[in-house]
């Protein structure tokens, strides 16, 4: 696969490759490059009982537990709840030498098992939600107080319900209805219903939520139990829980669809355990004795009949309340993770399993722990390591209790580069008007990468603190778009608009450098259609073809249009055309997507198939949707290392970093993950090896995050999993990052460093990267 973007970015990333194996053959680093080895995981038991951890108490029925950041510093705390004594909440906070207990609620609330986060209030933060249990007609949530937190000082409760049934057995967060806002969907099994419920336009009122059922019973039964994937393909979000699985319809309502009818009172997980097709489930028996089985439709899954049961034990599990699916032993492959109670339960013969699963649907049985109480228990990354650990949390067994196993064995290659070194570096205070794209290029030829945007050009002066001087291209370019070697003669030409900023304007000119960063502006170039550009991409699209430029707009309706660079680019007359009347009018990449030799485009959530013989019949070909909000920025990879293209996206009007993985045919829709949910916006991102690893990793900033914009590496872990490094919190400036975050080595050091620019605060920054040693 060949990835095109400007030719200055791809000798820069060259560069960066070169010193980084210059670099580890001189001893830094022993290890040979290759896929990652996966090594067999050992487990270092921590316990409150022993003093590692705060013991949590008085109460003796721990009842629920949420792993989440709360804090945002990239490092995973956990929530754990209780009833029949005062405090109802605890926070664990994550401390270098282990964890910190806070006081969320202090009074006596009777929470039942269950649970849910999500930024509620749209602050930025995770806010948490829990309901009552048999005694109590109540659900509620708590506004995290983000930063100011005190050991001692509870964060506000306010209800969302307390009319109605009593006992709300598990909760959910999810855009489940296509809309692009999130809903919370939870079990009210004293109404006997299934309920959804739309977060408030203000939340923080003390307006109850309203809420509507969208599945009720009869029958002397409780339903229980959550999960949410995407089922049947349609790239919307649905519901599972109850032995069932729910589609929402085009009448505002859900349909019903069973997967196995007598497996109702269980805990739900879902995920694509077996390469292809639907997703699959996992239902345990949460609160009784019964078999664990996964299932797979081997027809349409809105058809009962197509979901076959396989059993995963030959035993039956007693009170299996802890269900999860994921990659913990980071192969590429989900696991499953299932633990039982102890009292009521198993007893002595409690077990916490693991099922390492192939991809295939075969799995290998791993237990680790017997005799020791789950409930709620969880899979996360709880010291922040990079691999995945387990929470486990009693109900009544030995309670006041929590313990924590520490996965000590998928490490990381000794290979990779620390990513949490960073210097961040104001270049330009205030730029004279905005600027749309930010860029790195050896403008001057002096072997430097120098900084491109707007209308200027920012020398490189030989060290990252040192003073980065202003330079003007030339007057009329106001607005570069893209930097390449257009006249072929071995420096970086710039192609730009007459526009300052957002000003609609369609005019283009480019400058051809001398090689010393002094420019002749050429207006030998027709004007195009469109406002001001979203996407830019330069590539040969037809084997042995010209030069060409592909071009997004942000208006709509205007396509995407392509300039062919001629032969003799300085005398004769650029093409314009148009080649797709449509677009999803944000980010452009370029890569042969269907591996036929040819460059194609990627729009966000679609993609045109080049004919690779320079006509205008490029097939446009849909692969997913969003989960909420629209595609903005892009970027292709091969990101989970199966040898087959991979799309990261983030989202405007969407709070998710998306991946979609195209899995050997590209022509039908790509499987999507979550990479990571509540940013603040995906209008800045890229995509590069940050740590020597060989593995693809993300960079987003964010532009409308609340309180402060933060620049965050997602570390890729293998594809499935991914590690968050916030490299700067943004909370001692006004930064926000619009088409920045953008990966270069601008100090010829070996590792990538990032710059970015801001559009509500038109500012440029250095991240330098100080990884590695110079003086070692």
């Amino acid at each position: 696969m060949k990835l095109i973007s400007s030719y200055s970015r791809f000798l820069n990333r060259s560069l960066f490759l070169f010193l980084f194996l210059l670099w580890s053959c001189s001893g830094q680093l022993n290890k040979k490059p290759g896929k990652a080895e996966v090594l067999p995981i050992t487990w270092e038991h921590l316990s409150s009982k022993n003093g590692d951890i705060p013991a949590p108490g008085p109460s003796n029925q721990q009842t629920a537990s949420l792993i989440l950041d709360v804090d945002k510093n990239g490092i995973n705390d956990f929530i754990i709840g209780a009833r029949k004594a005062a405090p109802a909440l605890l926070w664990y906070r994550r401390l270098p030498d282990g964890w910190e207990k806070y006081v969320i609620e202090p009074e006596l609330l009777a929470v039942e098992a269950g649970g849910a986060f999500h930024d509620i209030d749209g602050d930025g933060d995770f806010d948490i939600l829990f309901g009552g249990d048999t005694s109590s007609n109540e659900v509620w949530w708590w506004e995290n107080p983000y930063p100011d937190y005190s050991s001692d000082r509870p964060w506000k409760r306010r209800t969302v319900k307390n009319t109605g049934g009593k006992k709300h057995h598990d909760q959910i967060f999810g855009d489940f209805d296509g809309d692009g806002k999130t809903e919370l969907v939870f079990w009210n099994q004293g109404d006997k219903a299934l309920c959804f419920a739309e977060i408030p336009e203000d939340p923080s009122s003390e307006t109850l939520w309203s809420y509507k059922k969208i599945f009720t019973w009869e029958e002397k039964i409780q339903y229980e139990g959550f999960s949410k994937s995407d089922i049947d393909g349609d790239n919307l979000l649905d519901i599972i829980g109850g032995g069932m699985w729910f589609k929402y319809q085009d009448d505002n309502t859900f349909k019903a669809i069973t997967i196995d009818k007598d497996m109702f009172f269980t805990r739900s997980a879902s995920g694509q355990i077996k390469e292809g097709g639907s997703a699959e489930v996992v239902l345990s028996p949460g609160d009784a004795k019964g078999p664990i089985r996964w299932y797979e439709a081997v027809g349409a899954p809105l058809i009962s009949e197509s979901w076959i049961a396989h059993e995963l034990l030959d035993s039956m599990v007693v009170h299996g309340h802890s269900l999860q699916i994921e990659d913990i032993n980071a192969d590429g492959f989900p696991d499953i993770f299932n633990a039982e109670m102890h009292t009521p339960g198993h007893k002595e013969d409690a077990s916490c399993r693991i099922f390492y699963g192939d991809g295939k649907g075969n799995f290998t049985l791993s237990v680790v722990s017997t005799g020791i109480g789950n409930h709620e228990s969880r899979i996360a990354d709880l010291d922040g390591d990079g691999d995945l650990d387990i929470l486990t949390k009693p109900y009544t067994w030995d309670t006041p209790r929590l313990d924590v196993w520490l996965n000590n064995g998928t490490k990381k290659s000794e290979a990779a580069l620390p990513l949490n070194k960073w210097k961040r570096i104001l270049i330009e205070e205030e730029l004279p008007y905005r600027a749309i794209y930010i860029t790195a290029a050896d403008v001057d030829g002096d072997d430097q990468s120098d900084i491109v945007a707007g209308g200027w050009w920012y020398k490189n002066p030989g060290s990252a603190g040192g003073e980065w001087k202003r330079n003007t291209i030339s007057a009329p370019l106001n607005n570069m778009a893209v930097v390449f070697d257009f006249d072929s003669d071995g420096d970086t030409d710039i192609l730009g608009t007459k526009g300052e900023g957002a000003t609609a304007n369609s005019e283009f000119v480019w400058a051809r450098n001398d090689g010393k960063g002094n420019f002749e502006i050429l207006d030998n170039i027709p004007a195009a259609e469109g406002d001001f550009l979203q996407g830019v991409a330069v590539a040969r699209f037809s084997a042995g073809g010209p030069i060409e430029v592909a071009l997004s707009w942000h208006k709509a309706n205007f396509g995407i249009q392509m300039f062919t660079v001629p032969e003799d680019p300085v005398k004769e007359t650029w093409k314009w055309r148009r080649i797709s009347e449509f677009s999803q009018d944000e980010d452009l990449s370029a890569d042969d997507i269907n591996n036929d030799g040819f460059i194609d485009l990627y729009l966000g959530t679609s993609w045109l198939q080049s004919p690779g013989n320079g006509s205008d019949q490029w097939k446009l070909h849909v692969i997913g949707k969003e989960t909420t909000g629209l595609a903005d920025r892009n970027a292709l990879y091969d990101f989970t290392g199966d040898g087959y293209i991979d799309a990261v996206v983030g989202l405007e009007f969407g709070t998710d970093i998306l991946l979609f993985s195209s899995q050997g045919d590209p022509t039908v829709p790509w499987p999507r993950r979550i990479i990571a949910e509540d940013v603040g916006g995906g209008f800045s991102m890229d995509a590069a090896d940050m740590n020597g690893d060989k593995k693809i990793d993300v960079i987003l900033g964010e532009h409308r995050a609340k309180p402060s914009n933060r620049l965050i590496i997602y570390e890729n872990l293998g594809g499935i999993n991914w590690k968050p490094h916030i490299i700067d919190n943004g909370l001692n400036t006004k930064i926000d990052h619009h088409d920045g975050t953008q990966a270069f080595d601008m100090d010829n050091d070996g590792d990538m460093d990032i710059i970015s620019i801001g559009w509500y605060n038109p500012k440029i920054w250095l991240y330098e990267n100080m990884s590695i040693d110079r003086n070692p």
